[in-house]
């Protein structure tokens, strides 16, 4: 049997700047879920999803460019300065007997997010299902003891 192609996980917007991010994570409020606001390699960083739910990769980004393009000029310019701005697409991984799985994302949506200075990154997560080792081996003919 076939394992299936890679799944569909979310997308995440992972945005690093030189400045503070905690007032932009603000003006998005409830509509995104904080996964990460800090500092991370000597930046500020802030990483969030999408709280309401979205059909794939494009639904998803475009939910996030809404937000964007909505935002107060200040904080607008808290996002135009930023050093990185990525939408990341996660996957998770299925090694599967085909020759290549693949995704498509619209030609609009590409280019709203390149409007925004955001670029699109793609992760594959890999799906760690423990396999079972196999039953310990008994030589043959001989009985195994029970102990009562």
């Amino acid at each position: 049997m076939n394992p299936p192609p890679p799944l569909f996980l979310n997308v995440d917007l992972d945005i690093e700047s030189a400045t503070p991010l905690r007032a932009l994570a603000d003006a998005f409020g409830e509509r995104v879920f904080v996964l990460f606001s800090g500092r991370r390699n000597g930046r500020h960083a802030l990483f969030v999803e999408i709280t309401r739910a979205r059909k794939g990769p494009d639904g998803i980004i475009n939910a996030f460019c809404a937000l964007i393009e909505g935002l107060p000029p200040e904080n607008r310019k808290q996002w135009d300065a930023a050093c990185r701005k990525e939408f990341d697409i996660g996957f998770e991984a299925r090694f599967a007997s085909q020759r290549a799985n693949r995704f498509a994302l619209r030609a609009g949506t590409l280019q709203r997010a390149t409007r925004l200075g955001a670029g699109i990154a793609v992760t594959f997560y890999r799906n760690d299902v423990a396999e079972a080792p196999p039953p310990p081996s008994r030589p043959r003919g001989k009985r195994s003891k029970v102990s009562s």
